[in-house]
């Protein structure tokens, strides 16, 4: 199924589908401030195993998931951020920044790397922060585009299409260009770059 929304101002009756896919343990494809990306319910293990599935991205593997969630404080809820890290994080966020924290007892055992790690999200984006008010829990993240297409031009039908036996829902915001976001590890209040993407570096 694919959602034809504004992305600027998307109307809450026309994400429903999208929020009922994911509480049906389902998978979404929506737009962020980053590019297009897969979604699904951060309490669905079943959700989170087949995220994983879509990116390659084993349980043993050292790549930590990510997830949006609404604000600094649910923030503060799943990772462990430091004073340092936080007043960090606050210049920063909302925007185009995947912080890479240690993970909280909150955080489902299926989602954390093998460093108990997971990277967070508060994206600068409507769609974004109405999908994660309307499912009221944070949503497990990761971008649908292939290294080998990174700088391709991204189209919502041709992922409805692809993706058909594995995502319930497509959000269509309009083609976009991909913009991958600046990757930032925040562990034991010492800031690491791990990828400079669309975010400007902290100073």
């Amino acid at each position: 199924m694919i959602l034809y929304i504004d992305a600027e101002r998307p109307a809450p009756r026309t994400l429903r589908p999208a929020i009922d896919a994911l509480r049906d343990d389902g998978v979404i494809i929506y737009p962020t401030d980053t590019g297009y990306a897969f979604g699904c319910a951060l309490s669905s293990s079943k959700g989170i195993a087949a995220l994983r599935r879509l990116k390659g991205i084993g349980d043993k593997s050292p790549k930590p998931l990510s997830m949006l969630v609404r604000d600094l404080a649910e923030m503060a809820r799943y990772g462990h951020v430091g004073n340092q890290v936080f007043r960090t994080i606050r210049r920063l966020l909302p925007g185009p920044y995947t912080m890479v924290l240690r993970a909280t007892s909150e955080v489902p055992r299926a989602m954390k790397n093998r460093n108990h790690e997971i990277g967070m999200r508060v994206p600068d984006h409507a769609v974004c922060t109405m999908l994660v008010e309307l499912l009221d829990e944070p949503l497990l993240t990761g971008s649908v585009t292939a290294a080998e297409s990174e700088f391709a031009l991204e189209d919502p039908a041709d992922y409805e299409s692809r993706y058909a036996r594995e995502v319930q829902v497509v959000i269509d915001g309009g083609a976009l260009w991909p913009d991958p976001s600046t990757v930032l590890r925040l562990v034991d209040d010492v800031v690491e770059v791990l990828r400079e993407g669309k975010g400007a570096l902290p100073e």
